[in-house]
């Protein structure tokens, strides 16, 4: 898993090294010293894990148990941030260099897709609309994403469940290699910005629903020079719908929690309708987010070694 997540992210900073000198789009020097600041606060908060099982490597007390368990959860974590953190800026800068081209947005062959199969997305965001109480469930669970994400990783930490850690983040690794193709090849700016509701077509949803990325989109798109600090950057990808993408890997890596994989697969299955009220995806994005899903699920269970899986459920340790 480790490999895996290292091979993608190296992938991602190779091809934005060799494409931003060609690109409208330049790094903002103060990312360095974001980075460097990141890195340090990693590597301290390391350092005193391991300070702490040091200090307390003779002390058989209850305290001192619970110390160590909060010290090795810390220790557990601090490695998946350093991870998660370089695929997270090397495939964010992938996104923005991805956007800054002048081909044609895909938006019209999208919503055609979607009505050939029965599905009119300007339709849909009136009848949810109409339902106040719905239109607040689809909020709540789409801005839960990362919520989630942060959860999971907390909780597998804090039970030192690494190979739980390093599957899901090679499961975003693998994922985010497929949407940032996809992406690419397909450029779109999402349905709000096809569509053009009026506002009180999604007064019950949040007054920027599917438009975040749109002013960025547009500059990136208008070949101007565009300045990226990657911390402010925003999620460019319409197509496919990543929410819908990490919200099925999410059920899947609970998979073995059985008190905890109902609710989940619940709260994911709003998460993935509120990406088109909410999000601003297309049903054609859902689907496609589905595909990537599934086929990045299928890519790690191949890499697994055979009889590396187990199927009992976990139990959940706690300190002593």
């Amino acid at each position: 898993m480790v490999w895996v997540i290292v091979v993608v992210t190296v992938l991602f900073a190779a091809i934005d090294a060799a494409w931003l000198p060609f690109s409208t789009v330049s790094l903002d020097p103060r990312n360095l010293g974001g980075y460097l600041t990141s890195a340090a606060v990693l590597l301290a908060a390391y350092l005193f894990g391991k300070l702490i099982l040091y200090r307390l490597r003779d002390d058989t007390s209850r305290g001192a148990d619970r110390l160590r368990w909060a010290a090795k959860s810390l220790m557990t974590l601090v490695p998946v941030l350093a991870i998660f953190t370089a695929l997270g800026c090397a495939a964010g800068i992938f996104s923005y260099l991805a956007s800054a081209t002048a081909a044609p947005l895909i938006d019209g062959h999208l919503a055609a897709i979607d009505a050939a199969l029965g599905f009119h997305w300007p339709s849909f965001l009136e009848k949810a609309n109409g339902t106040p109480v719905l239109a607040t469930a689809l909020v709540i669970a789409y801005h839960s994403f990362g919520p989630q994400i942060v959860g999971l990783t907390l909780v597998y930490s804090a039970v030192h469940r690494v190979d739980r850690l390093l599957e899901f983040l090679a499961l975003l690794a693998v994922s985010s290699a497929f949407t940032a193709a996809l992406m690419a090849l397909f450029p779109t700016a999402g349905a709000y910005a096809y569509f053009q509701p009026a506002s009180e077509a999604f007064e019950a949803f949040t007054a920027k629903a599917g438009m975040w990325h749109y002013a960025d989109l547009l500059k990136l798109r208008s070949g101007e020079p565009f300045n990226l600090l990657v911390w402010e950057a925003q999620g460019l990808v319409t197509f496919p719908s990543y929410h819908t993408v990490v919200a099925i890997m999410i059920v899947y890596s609970l998979r073995r929690v059985p008190h905890v994989v109902g609710p989940a697969a619940f709260l994911n299955a709003a998460l993935i309708v509120g990406t088109m009220p909410e999000g601003g995806h297309y049903l054609t994005d859902v689907i496609a987010g589905g595909m990537v899903a599934v086929v990045s699920i299928l890519v790690i269970r191949a890499i697994t070694a055979p009889g590396q899986e187990r199927y009992e459920p976990e139990q959940t340790p706690t300190p002593s």
